[in-house]
Order: C-alpha cells, then sequence, then structure tokens
C-alpha cells in the first residue's frame, strides 16, 4: 500500500518566515528600551482605545481597537501601544512576499516580502502606532486576495477581498484607493474582470459594504466628524502651486520605499511605458502608478504629505523586487537592504538613547521627550491647588496630560469650539470644557497674560511659569492660570500675541 503523500511547507517560504519573526522580534525589543514618549497622535488613539466605538474625530476605529488589543495583554506602556505596528508590517511583508510568489515565483516573493520589510518608511512605521500600519497590512491581503481570484480561486478569496477592503476602511479611508484600482483593473485587465463581474464581485461588495456599514452609521450620527476632518485636511491650506513641493514628495517616496527598490519599480514603469510589461506588471501599476502621480498633482497645486502614498508602495515593492530579480541585479538588492539594515540598526540606536542625543546643538526627539515629566509636573500643581480638570490650548498638551496624568486626580479638557462652530479636534468634540467643573480650573497657556481669561472666568490667579525639561539641552515652559467664577458662555482664550 502506497503511503499518502504530504504536501511540505517550501524552504525558501520557512526561511523567509523564519527572518520575519527575527525581525519583528527585535523590533519588539527595541520598543521595549525605547526612550521615546507618546506623540500627540499616538495619545490620543489610547485614549479613544479606552472607550470603544466604531469612530472617532479624525480617524476611522480600527487603530484604537488595535490599541485596545494590545493593552488587555501587555498594559499600557508605551512599547505595548506600539507593538500592533510592528506585527501590523510583519504581516504585510508575509502577504506582499505571497502576492509576489503567486505572480512571479518564489525568488521574486521572498525579495519582495523583504522589500516591504525593510523599506526605510516600514522601518520608520514599525516604531510608532499610527493608521498607516493596518491600512497596509489590510491593502497587501486586499491585493492577495484579488491575484488569487483573478488566477482562479475559490469563493473564500471573494471573501478575504471584500472583508480586507472593508477592514482597510475601518483603518483609514485611503483605502478608497484600492477601490479605485479595482474599478480601472475591472477595465483594463480581462482577467479581473471575468474574476469580478460574476456572484464573487457581489460577494466581496456586499461583505466589503457590510464591514464598513457601523462606521458609516457613526458618522451619520456625529455629524459626519472623521468624513469632514478628512476632507478638511485632503484639501489643505487652499492653492498654492509650485515645483518644491512634489519635488520633495517625490524625493520622499524614494526614501520610504529605499532607493533601490524603487528603482526598480521605476524600471518596471519605464518597461510598461515601452509597452514590454506583463499583464501581470500592468495589473500592479493599476495600484500603484495613479497613487504616485495623482497625490503628486495635489502636493504640486496645495500639499500632500510623504505617507499618504504609502498604499502604492505594496505594488511597488513587487514590481520593484520582479524587474531587479528578472534581471540578475542581485548586487543591487544586497547593497539595499545592507543600507536597509544599518538604518534600522540607527534607528533602533537612536530610540534607545533619544533623551541623550544631541545634533549640531538640536533634539532631534524633541516633540516626543518630556511629556511624562511634564504631565507630572502639571498634575501636582493641579493637585496642590485643589482642582481636578486642566485645561490647555494645544492638543499636544491635552493628550500627554490624558495618557501620562491617566493614574492622577485629574481630567485633561480642551476648551470649547467658537460658538456656532463645530469641533476642531476629538478633545473639543469629547473632552471640552463646561464651566460646570466642580471647584476651580487649572489652565495651561503657551503664553503670560491672565486678561486673556477674562471673557470666560471672573477671577482669574496667574500662577506664574512651569518649565520641564526636554532631552539634555532644551526646555518646555508653559503659564499656568487658577481659573474660577465660570461665566455664563464660556470660549477659548484669544491667541497669544505675536513675539
Amino acid at each position: 500500500m502506497t503511503p499518502a503523500k504530504t504536501k511540505s511547507l517550501d524552504p525558501s517560504w520557512l526561511a523567509l518566515v523564519t527572518i520575519v519573526l527575527a525581525v519583528t522580534a527585535v523590533r519588539l525589543f527595541g520598543l521595549s528600551l525605547a526612550q521615546v514618549d507618546l506623540g500627540v497622535d499616538e495619545a490620543q488613539y489610547w485614549l479613544w482605545a479606552q472607550d470603544p466605538a466604531w469612530g472617532y474625530y479624525s480617524k476611522p476605529p480600527m487603530v484604537a481597537w488595535l490599541i485596545g488589543a494590545a493593552q488587555s495583554v501587555c498594559g499600557p506602556s508605551e512599547a505595548c501601544i506600539r507593538s500592533p505596528a510592528t506585527l501590523a508590517w510583519a504581516g504585510t511583508s508575509l502577504f506582499v512576499g505571497a502576492t509576489a510568489k503567486q505572480m512571479f515565483g518564489p525568488r521574486v516573493g521572498t525579495v519582495a516580502a523583504l522589500a516591504a520589510l525593510l523599506a526605510s518608511g516600514a522601518i520608520f512605521s514599525a516604531r510608532i502606532i499610527s493608521t498607516d500600519a493596518p491600512l497596509l497590512l489590510f491593502w497587501s491581503a486586499a491585493l492577495l486576495a484579488l491575484v488569487r481570484l483573478r488566477d482562479g480561486g475559490a469563493m473564500g478569496w471573494a471573501v478575504l477581498l471584500g472583508a480586507a477592503i472593508g477592514l482597510g476602511l475601518l483603518s483609514k479611508y485611503a483605502m478608497l484607493y484600492f477601490s479605485g484600482g479595482l474599478v480601472l483593473a475591472v477595465v483594463f485587465d480581462p482577467a479581473t474582470r471575468q474574476a469580478l463581474v460574476s456572484r464573487r464581485g457581489l460577494v466581496v461588495l456586499g461583505i466589503g459594504l457590510i464591514v464598513l456599514m457601523p462606521n458609516l452609521v457613526w458618522n451619520l450620527g456625529h455629524g459626519l466628524a472623521t468624513l469632514r476632518h478628512t476632507a478638511d485636511n485632503a484639501s489643505g491650506g487652499g492653492l498654492t502651486p509650485g515645483i518644491v513641493d512634489p519635488l520633495a514628495f517625490a524625493g520622499s517616496q524614494v526614501f520610504i520605499a529605499g532607493p533601490v527598490v524603487f528603482a526598480g519599480f521605476l524600471w518596471a514603469v519605464w518597461r510598461g511605458i515601452r509597452g514590454q510589461a506583463s499583464a501581470d506588471e500592468r495589473l500592479l501599476f493599476l495600484f500603484s502608478v495613479p497613487i504616485f502621480l495623482g497625490l503628486t498633482v495635489v502636493a504640486t497645486l496645495t500639499r500632500a504629505h510623504a505617507n499618504w502614498a504609502a498604499s502604492g508602495l505594496i505594488a511597488a515593492f513587487i514590481l520593484g523586487a520582479a524587474v531587479l530579480v528578472r534581471a540578475g541585479r542581485t548586487g543591487w538588492l544586497v547593497a539595499g537592504f545592507a543600507l536597509a539594515l544599518a538604518f534600522q540598526a540607527l534607528t533602533l540606536w537612536g530610540d534607545v538613547n533619544a533623551d541623550r542625543w544631541v545634533v549640531a546643538g538640536e533634539t532631534p526627539y524633541a516633540p516626543v521627550l518630556g511629556w511624562e515629566v511634564f504631565a507630572d509636573t502639571i498634575a501636582d500643581r493641579a493637585e496642590v491647588n485643589g482642582t481636578v480638570a486642566v485645561v490647555a490650548e494645544r492638543r499636544s498638551e491635552i493628550a500627554a496630560l490624558a495618557y501620562y496624568a491617566r493614574d492622577r486626580a485629574v481630567t485633561a479638557k480642551a476648551w470649547p469650539p467658537a460658538s456656532g462652530q463645530p469641533p476642531q479636534n476629538h478633545f473639543q468634540m469629547a473632552r471640552a470644557l463646561t464651566g460646570r467643573e466642580s471647584g476651580p480650573v487649572l489652565a495651561v497657556s503657551p503664553c503670560a497674560g491672565s486678561d486673556r481669561f477674562a471673557a470666560s472666568y471672573g477671577r482669574v490667579i496667574d500662577l506664574g511659569p512651569v518649565s520641564t525639561p526636554v532631552g539634555p539641552i532644551r526646555q518646555r515652559t508653559v503659564h499656568l492660570f487658577l481659573l474660577d467664577e465660570p461665566r455664563m458662555t464660556l470660549a477659548a482664550p484669544a491667541p497669544c500675541p505675536a513675539r
């Protein structure tokens, strides 16, 4: 009797998984040693996680859900809060590798996975908690599902594609770019059209809508807060045409992807322009080139942050790897990965020594240093003066107080929005000062001048300035005021006088 054959795991894939796990373990260890306080957005996301919901002021809910899940396992430390991003990048690299393997073979799959894992943008993003990490995880999962469906995959891949699109939209609305790529693929790629203009396409659409629907309902119940903020953010500060911004934006994409892999991507695009691209390559163009071109135009007309085009990098990793492997550019790839490992080592060293690092008389990590000391100092002053509410004018200070004073008997609040105006941030929506707080309020101000608060409070006591360290050479100085006898209507103080 012949023994049944067993399907063994591809040794190259096993080696790749081992590398991904090793890099991820090093990154998690680095997070545990890092001397970097939470940034304003990170602290705000943590605060969201304490109140699970289907949406929040400026972002969909996924980032808060991930923080909440991590906190339930390892607590509220900075390393634990940031760990979902590290793990998400491990998943992204494996999805990228699986997609590249399906399209171009195992060697390209390995190189593409390493390109995603060791890209400069991945190295930076894996050490902070943001919406980009889960977005790219679900984007890469969706791309794999699409490729498998296009190759005749079963209905399960349609389920994965719909779920990944929906979960991606719950991470960041930039997942809409993927939907745009799908439309282009249905129009220009016969294999995709055959796969999706069918019952499987209806399954994709239905599951995606089902996953997203609760967030849309939440927005309808909250004045379209997230959608409005996203639109305002995308519109920028008005039209300011120029050549410097698009050049800087294009340069940032080279850095984020890694110069060697991005050069391979541009090579693939050039081959496509010359009519030398395969059908698989043309499919990947639809999920990368329009994103880069469209956002370069946006950068030319107004502004575009470097990470706005991050989703286009998923296909770019695969295209760059495919071209370089096919051309036998092993030396280029080795040089690119060596450069990436050097940047990874520098980043780990920088995070561990963040509170001691000075470059050209400046503290590179200043925006994410000193917040714990700042919050403890303000909480001490609040308790000494018998206040339970602390109101600040800047979002960074409110976020720091909310997180780092979480175990103290004080509540961080924001000044309310102007009369008749919608909230301008999450704190104005969820933590606005009301005038009904018990006892006096401690106000944190970026400038001196008690008269700025006279319109809202009848009794204002100037407590003077307070300075706390920010790294080895800088100080963070604020001015404190004790506010009591609130008036009928509260209003944010006038802007500080120009210096």
